[in-house]
């Protein structure tokens, strides 16, 4: 049974990824209202928008095509948001059951702030876990393919910044915690991720993870010895642990020149 009065805009970024908005429109068809689905797409080219109509009767979508970033895409998103409680998704996930339901209940307590749970899918040997980063008991590296916020909170402190490659959710993060967001975990509220599916595709996302925790570094220099790295991950084949460590390290160096 929904709780009644709390609404929900579920705002999504998305640039050519029809194939997946199929199956995450599927599992959010089937969750507790009311919602409705903020759908920003960076002027896709492929079917998108034949995927839309293809819901149109199940689900409460807007469409709304502009060139932007994920952060500005984003924030777009919320700008467009008829409800006062927004979670934040990936165009390429599935969803629990009962993740909106969960969602809502935790807003319905008064939390500024909700993270989900995330889990990896896909390719064995790049499922290899978040590098944590932890601000006053938080992970603040729990991502915004799964994140909650209450509406007027995440206007207050800025959204998104639109000046990062990656890392934005992290920074949108510790902004929240800083700012003393009353937050939570919600550990029935998964989502399925899939993982890079080749060395390509791995070592361009290890490269701009680096950047952007440069960027990162750069804008929170005044209380960055103030956070602190989460367990080491152990998980995951050695190569690729240090194929990622490689990649992100020349993306930091990057990121340190510009």
């Amino acid at each position: 049974m929904a709780v009644p009065g709390v609404g929900i805009s579920i705002v999504i970024t998305v640039k050519n990824e029809a194939a997946g908005l199929v199956e995450l429109f599927s599992g959010l068809a089937v969750q507790e209202g009311p919602f409705e689905v903020v759908l920003v797409d960076s002027q896709s080219t492929d079917h998108t928008a034949d995927v839309v109509k293809q819901f149109q009767e199940r689900l409460f979508i807007k469409h709304i095509i502009k060139k932007s970033t994920r952060g500005e895409g984003r924030n777009i998103g919320v700008q467009n948001a008829s409800h006062g409680q927004v979670i934040f998704m990936d165009g390429d996930v599935t969803v629990s059951p009962g993740l909106v339901l969960s969602y809502r209940k935790l807003f319905r307590e008064g939390y500024e702030l909700i993270a989900g749970e995330v889990v990896s899918t896909g390719v064995e040997k790049f499922r290899l876990g978040r590098v944590e980063l932890i601000y006053r008991d938080f992970e603040i590296t729990r991502p915004s393919a799964n994140l909650g916020y209450r509406k007027e909170f995440f206007l207050k402190i800025g959204g998104f910044d639109p000046a990062f490659i990656t890392a934005e959710d992290i920074d949108l993060n510790l902004r929240a915690i800083k700012s003393g967001a009353k937050h939570t975990i919600c550990r029935e509220c998964i989502i399925y991720n899939k993982t890079r599916n080749n060395y390509g595709e791995f070592t361009r996302q290890a490269f701009w993870n680096g950047y952007g925790r440069r960027q990162l570094k750069r804008k929170n220099r005044d209380i960055w010895n103030s956070i602190e790295k989460g367990p080491k991950v152990s998980s995951g084949p050695l190569f690729q642990h240090l194929v990622r460590l490689a990649f992100g390290g020349l993306g930091y160096l990057y990121a340190y020149f510009h």
